[in-house]
This record gives structure tokens, C-alpha cells and sequence, in this order.
């Protein structure tokens, strides 16, 4: 099948580019070729594109940034998807979309499901939300929201505190905001089944388990690393209050943990539980492929 993906030097769009090429023709569309922040960029590539499923996990997804520029965040997050998802239904092509968590309130703790109402507290999950609506309206579409992604293809707070650890420096992370972590390696394999089948509509998808802080997921870190042989010690995690964080200007919901059993029952598997992932990528960067 013919796939087109945006984002492709992101973070997730890479991980889908270079696992789906094994099995499809991927035609990667990076933000050189595909701005989706200039309306004729995108008119542009939309117009030569010939493909059966657009994949779009582009968008601009610093809380600052959308807040310091809403009609910036609402073109790329929501206008830019309906212009897609419009384009894609006159072709009979299907879009395979990608929001976040952040479109939940998150004012009480638990597992959030697809059918709850979604509020979001800031402009960045108000503009993934408008960008959910804008691709759903055209039926056979498939939204999947993510949340903490982790992965090789970019630098994440995992890798941050694996490299903060290595160095011996302070650590600290915010231990009273919840959600769950998606690496990169298990989201794309959940896409290659969700878009061999007809899955459409919204999933959560994200590694399953207990919703942890990012301070419990620093501790998760720590200790798979002196298991894996690289430190000494787990060294002392400094917890620090969502509100202490002044480089946070935009609000953060603080309980945004997703079910994800529509997605397990979906792809007909059990999803893998986020302690194994993470056990997995902290492995790897203990020990890259060809050391010893």
C-alpha cells in the first residue's frame, strides 16, 4: 500500500516511516517538503500526492508555543488535519491521525476512555481537539492519541534523566501530574494492524499499566539502569509540584492516564505494559547495538 506520512523527522513520524517501509511504499513528507503552517505547502503536496492511506502525526506540540501563538496552533493542529481529512475523503484515501491526552480536563484521577468528554485547559489540547473533530467528520477516519513518547528517534525526558543519571548530575521531576508513557517501537507496530484492518474512529494509545508521575517514571529509569549495569546506585530523585515549574506558562492537566482496552480489543492482543517497554529502551541505551 502507498503511505504517506508527515512529521517524518519527529519523533513518532520517523518511527513509522522506517517501520512501515518493510511493508508498504512510505512517501515520508517532512516539514520541508509538507509545512502544514503554510496553507499553499500543503495544497501543493496534497495536489501531486497519490496514496491510499495519509498518516499525520505532525503538529506543533509545545504547550508554550501554542500558547504564545493560538491562530499558529489552530492552523497547524486543527485547520491543516481538515484540509487533509477534506482532501482524503473526495479521494476515497484514509487519514490515520494522531491528538494527545491533553485534550482531558484532567481534574480527577483514573484511567480516561474514549467515550468521556473531552476538556481541554489550554491551547494546545484545544487545538488537538479541533483537529480530532475536523478528521472524524469524514466517516472511515481513525484518530489515535498519545501520550509521553518515548523512543530513539529524539531525545525525550527518558533520555534526559538516563543521561543526567550517567553524568551524576541532580535530578529531580514533577511527582503530582499522571499519565502513561507510548514508545515508539510498540506505536508502530499498532499502526501497521490498525491500518491492515478498518479500524476508524478514536483510540487511546499509549502502553497500559498503573498512571505514573514523571518522577515515578525517572525512579522507573534509574532502577533499570543499575540493573543494567551502568551506575552504581539509583541516585536520589529530587520531587518537585506541577506549580514550582515556572517554564510551565501554559496550564497542565494533571490526571490524563488513557484506557486502553478499545485498542487492545481492536487489534485482538494485549497491549504491553509500560514498565516493560521502558525496560526495553533503557536496555538499548544501556547497551547499543554492536557494543561488546
Amino acid at each position: 500500500m502507498r503511505v504517506a506520512i508527515t512529521g517524518t523527522t519527529g519523533r513518532v513520524g520517523a518511527a513509522l516511516a522506517r517501520h512501515l517501509a518493510s511493508r508498504h511504499q512510505v512517501f515520508p513528507l517532512p516539514r520541508s517538503l509538507c509545512d502544514l503552517a503554510d496553507r499553499s505547502s500543503l495544497a501543493r503536496t496534497l495536489a501531486g500526492l497519490d496514496c491510499g492511506i495519509f498518516i499525520n502525526p505532525a503538529g506543533i506540540t509545545s504547550l508554550e508555543s501554542c500558547q504564545d501563538d493560538p491562530p499558529l496552533a489552530m492552523r497547524v493542529n486543527a485547520q491543516a488535519p481538515g484540509e487533509i481529512a477534506a482532501w482524503a475523503a473526495s479521494r476515497g484515501v484514509r487519514v490515520v491521525h494522531f491528538s494527545t491526552d491533553y485534550v482531558f480536563g484532567g481534574q480527577t484521577p483514573g484511567l480516561r476512555s474514549e467515550t468521556e468528554a473531552p476538556e481541554p485547559v489550554n491551547v494546545y489540547g484545544q487545538s488537538k481537539l479541533a483537529g480530532e473533530r475536523a478528521v472524524l467528520s469524514h466517516p472511515g477516519n481513525l484518530v489515535l492519541r498519545a501520550s509521553w513518547i518515548i523512543g530513539p528517534e529524539k531525545p525525550s525526558f527518558v533520555d534526559q534523566i538516563f543521561a543526567a543519571a550517567l553524568a551524576g548530575f541532580p535530578l529531580a521531576a514533577v511527582a503530582d501530574k499522571f499519565s502513561l508513557p507510548t514508545f515508539t517501537h510498540d506505536l508502530a507496530e499498532w499502526v501497521a494492524g490498525l491500518i491492515d484492518s478498518d479500524a476508524s474512529g478514536l483510540l487511546h494509545a499509549c502502553n497500559p499499566g498503573a498512571p505514573v508521575s514523571w518522577h515515578g517514571l525517572a525512579t522507573a529509569v534509574v532502577k533499570e539502569m543499575k540493573a543494567c549495569g551502568v551506575i552504581a546506585e539509583c541516585p536520589e530523585i529530587a520531587g518537585q509540584k506541577l506549580t514550582e515549574m515556572q517554564a510551565f506558562r501554559a496550564l497542565r492537566p494533571r490526571f490524563t492516564a488513557m484506557d486502553t482496552r478499545r485498542l487492545s480489543a481492536v487489534l485482538g492482543q494485549a497491549i504491553r505494559p509500560w514498565p516493560a517497554a521502558l525496560k526495553q529502551y533503557v536496555w538499548q541505551r544501556c547497551r547499543p547495538p554492536g557494543d561488546g
